[in-house]
């Protein structure tokens, strides 16, 4: 995430009565989750591809 970005994550997490280690690590669990995600439909994609290529599903 940019750094601009996250100090105003930090800010408004503050805000809601979160410590700044708190903050930090709700930050740090977002950025783990999307990067996951991210993975789980790249996985997804190259099962599909291989579904496609062994006939199994068609694009019609």
């Amino acid at each position: 995430m940019q750094h601009q970005y996250v100090d105003l994550l930090i800010d408004a997490l503050l805000d809601e009565g979160f410590s700044l280690e708190e903050a930090r690590k709700l930050i740090k669990l977002q950025e783990e989750y999307e990067e996951k995600k991210a993975s789980e439909i790249t996985y997804r994609h190259l099962f599909v591809r291989w579904l496609v290529e062994q006939g199994r599903l068609s694009d019609w």
